[in-house]
């Protein structure tokens, strides 16, 4: 009898070890469901005490969304922007869910009347007096941004601790890891004669991908030399001369919503945008016009969660022959349906 009881005693003991060991990897199995208070840091290099994981989410940011869906916690998410809630991936996951309003400027009123346990927004973008009020209101914002090349994988990491997926998190890195390192390492021995000219256009026309921009970064990866490299205004805009005078080799437009692209969407508005890209005044002068090098490619790999298949698309375009054997569209496919559970159905690149 003195046996079983102690036994008794040992198994008791060790069940309230497994539950007071926190926010664990909700890879692994766990009869209850536990939320308990941690602190990260996140991409504003705040110190921010956060739920693990949390239950009621808002999230103002769609980057941070697509993540939070991709490790499958899209469950917890009750209110977000309406760029997220619209997006054709994110709907479907998100029924229920109040929009919010603008990424960079939501409603704090909304927020708070869905009664959220932690928000995320743009550590970029949101704007301070809208952290501000949140923080007033005892509503813990992580800041977040999921769109940098140099942060991605640390940003990630952040929000899978928050959200007790740290195995998915180490799993989603993994593949994003390992086609990134197959690009760079192939590029990194490239000189600067064999890396074309590259005209890098943003969302909005003759707005470039200068400096140290995300898209810039990508560009340079992939092996491209940016004709804006000299430009330090991540946002400037060029004239129709100025491009003229770089000739660039390949031009690359990222394509935003207003032309329309991505899951469920058709060809038909890249390609009329191509067309007029390429009958833009004297344009026919410019070696990427001659040589019908000019792509376009939608924002939704451009920048974001899946940049690395922008990234080697990008690397195909440059470099035709080094990247023979790399499918993109294959890459794509990959994380689709690996962690969103979807097929790569509509166009996000032209041609």
């Amino acid at each position: 009898m003195k046996k079983i009881m102690n036994l008794s005693v040992v198994v008791v003991l060790t069940l309230l070890m497994c539950l007071a060991a926190g926010c664990g990897d909700s890879g692994e199995k766990q009869t209850v469901s536990e939320t308990k208070m941690i602190t990260i840091t996140d991409s504003s290099e705040r110190s921010v005490e956060v739920p693990c994981p949390p239950k009621r989410i808002v999230v103002c940011n769609s980057d941070v969304a697509e993540m939070i869906c991709a490790l499958g916690s899209a469950e917890s998410i009750v209110g977000a922007s309406d760029a997220t809630i619209t997006d054709p991936i994110m709907k479907p996951k998100l029924e229920g869910a109040e929009d919010v309003g603008k990424s960079f400027t939501p409603s704090v009123e909304k927020i708070v009347s869905l009664k959220p346990d932690l928000v995320f927004g743009y550590a970029s973008f949101l704007k301070q007096d809208s952290v501000d009020q949140l923080e007033q209101m005892g509503t813990p914002i992580v800041l977040l941004d999921c769109y940098k090349p140099e942060t991605m994988t640390k940003d990630i990491k952040t929000l899978g601790k928050i959200l007790g997926k740290e195995k998915q998190a180490k799993e989603y890195i993994a593949v994003y890891d390992k086609y990134q390192k197959l690009i760079t390492e192939r590029t990194k021995t490239l000189s600067s004669e064999e890396k074309p000219l590259v005209y890098l256009e943003g969302y909005t026309d003759y707005t470039v991908a200068s400096g140290n921009s995300g898209g810039a970064q990508v560009l340079a990866a992939a092996g491209g030399k940016n004709i804006a490299s000299d430009i330090s205004d991540s946002s400037a805009k060029v004239s129709e001369e100025w491009v003229l005078s770089r000739n660039p080799q390949v031009i690359i437009k990222a394509a935003s919503s207003s032309i329309p692209s991505g899951y469920g969407k058709s060809e038909d508005a890249m390609k009329e945008k191509r067309k007029e890209i390429m009958s833009r005044p004297s344009w026919g002068k410019i070696d990427a016009v001659k040589s019908d090098k000019v792509y376009l490619l939608s924002s939704d790999i451009y920048v974001g969660p899946r940049m690395v298949v922008g990234m080697a698309y990008f690397a195909k375009w440059l470099h035709p022959e080094l990247f023979k054997d790399v499918d993109p569209e294959a890459i794509h496919k990959e994380f689709l349906q690996k962690f969103h559970n979807m097929e790569p159905k509509g166009v996000w690149t032209y041609p």
